[in-house]
């Protein structure tokens, strides 16, 4: 689901963020809590989520994988609407 050690490698010249995931429900999230988003696209089309390391973002992803996350439900829902323009843009506009 995250990983604070990424597996692969990115061919752009951008540095890969400490902490990727695939998980849009996870980087919705985490970015309705605060953290700053960089979106990573890998060679097969999919697009990671990457946040630089914080002293919240640990406790955060750990709080949401356990179950005892709570974020407004309409900072939530804005987050992953944008989010996933931010995802289409990086493709292309293709779903």
């Amino acid at each position: 689901m995250f990983s604070n050690s990424p597996s692969h490698r990115s061919t752009q010249s951008q540095s890969i963020p400490p902490f990727l995931t695939d998980h849009l429900a996870l980087a919705a999230f985490l970015v309705s809590r605060g953290h700053a988003v960089t979106l990573v696209p890998t060679g097969s089309g999919k697009v990671l989520f990457g946040f630089a390391q914080t002293d919240g973002l640990n406790a955060d992803a750990s709080a949401f994988s356990d179950g005892t996350a709570q974020v407004s439900p309409a900072e939530y829902d804005a987050a992953r609407i944008r989010l996933r323009q931010k995802m289409d843009a990086v493709r292309g506009g293709v779903r």
